[in-house]
């Protein structure tokens, strides 16, 4: 940020000593366009990664480790005991409160998917802490009560192309070092 304001100052005093204070403007003006324009680039990078940060604040919270924990068993009992674990299934199968973990994990990685597809979150920060647990989510349980569902409710393709899989590679080479 100094640097440009340097500069335009710098530009603005080489055109007054050439004597052409038009020129001595312009460089002013060029410099001074500059520096907002970084400045205004430099603010939103800033904020997008605070928006980041926030969110997997949300998401380590205590209390929001404990839903995404009784979540999981929910989950993993509504699997064992629903023939057909569609959305709607799960919904009217599950006790109130367990419906209420499992659809606030539902609205957070919906929230998440929202705020990388419109970039308001950074999705490198959102990519780097969530791809586990995500991957995780969407292959244990979201992508195969999609599955069931007649109206799958978790579009998510915003979040599965800004995260790769884990162990994808190590699974490809594995596949092909057997064959």
């Amino acid at each position: 940020m100094e640097t440009i304001t340097i500069t335009s100052i710098f530009s603005a005093i080489i055109g007054a000593l050439s004597g052409s204070v038009g020129a001595a403007l312009l460089g002013a003006a060029i410099g001074a366009g500059i520096s907002a324009t970084l400045i205004v680039l430099h603010e939103t990078n800033r904020e997008r990664k605070n928006r980041a940060l926030d969110l997997i604040q949300e998401y380590t919270s205590p209390g929001y480790i404990q839903i995404r924990n009784d979540a999981g068993l929910a989950l993993r009992k509504a699997f064992n005991d629903i023939e057909s674990p569609s959305w709607d299934n799960l919904y009217h199968n599950l006790s109130t409160e367990e419906w209420q973990k499992i659809s606030k994990i539902e609205h957070f990685y919906k929230k998440l998917n929202f705020m990388v597809s419109i970039k308001e979150a950074d999705s490198k920060y959102i990519a780097k802490y969530f791809e586990v647990e995500f991957w995780h989510w969407q292959n244990s349980y979201f992508g195969k009560i999609n599955i069931a569902s007649d109206k799958p409710e978790m579009r998510l393709e915003f979040l599965a192309e800004v995260m790769k899989q884990p162990n994808s590679e190590t699974k490809t080479s594995e596949s092909s070092q057997k064959a």
